[in-house]
């Protein structure tokens, strides 16, 4: 699509501070502190969408290769769809995986990510259950990642999940990924800092 014509198409959701630049149209939820950075070359639809609420919402449909998948801007949220088990995981890795939602919204991985994280100090959970949960969510983030979000924070509980587990649970191998590490390395970035801002 046309610059003009996605930023016009997102103009009907007046909480989503929308901008240019470097040719990249940036869509910046403050609720969220997330912004989804988009090519307008990699955006072939975008059209008004109902949404439960009755909220304005503004589906956009993004091509990633063969692919296209949706990206849902709504007042205050985005709404995206999970990637597969099999593109995260090694090649002949096997683990069940609970079922996947067809779409999540950023706020609803947020706060399961979350939830998962501060619950890894509670006894009696299945190891099953455990590595499941910590797939399901890794499969959430890369989702939100392919259509142009950078979740550092829900990487961060994922992270700090994942950091408790796998001593206690040995789990299938990822599948390497270059961006998913650039993503841990803002995670540390983060973390890093924010012991620096409690230090005296």
């Amino acid at each position: 699509m046309r610059i003009f014509e996605l930023t016009e198409a997102l103009e009907e959701i007046a909480t989503a501070e929308v901008k240019i630049r470097r040719g990249a149209v940036n869509i910046h939820q403050p609720a969220l502190g997330d912004t989804a950075m988009l090519d307008p070359d990699d955006v072939t639809e975008a059209e008004s969408v109902f949404v439960p609420t009755g909220a304005p919402a503004v589906q956009l449909e993004i091509r990633r290769g063969r692919e296209i998948l949706p990206l849902i801007v709504t007042t205050d949220d985005f709404v995206f769809t999970p990637a597969y088990a099999d593109a995260v995981l090694a090649e002949g890795a096997e683990l069940r995986v609970p079922a996947m939602p067809t779409l999540i919204a950023y706020s609803e991985m947020h706060r399961d990510v979350r939830a998962f994280g501060k619950a890894m100090d509670e006894k009696g959970l299945e190891p099953e259950l455990l590595a499941a949960t910590l797939l399901a969510h890794r499969c959430f983030l890369a989702g939100a990642i392919r259509v142009g979000l950078w979740p550092v924070r829900v990487a961060a509980w994922w992270e700090y999940a994942n950091a408790r587990i796998t001593p206690r649970l040995p789990l299938p191998p990822f599948r390497p990924d270059e961006v998913w590490d650039d993503l841990m390395a803002d995670v540390t970035e983060a973390r890093q800092q924010t012991e620096q801002a409690k230090t005296p």
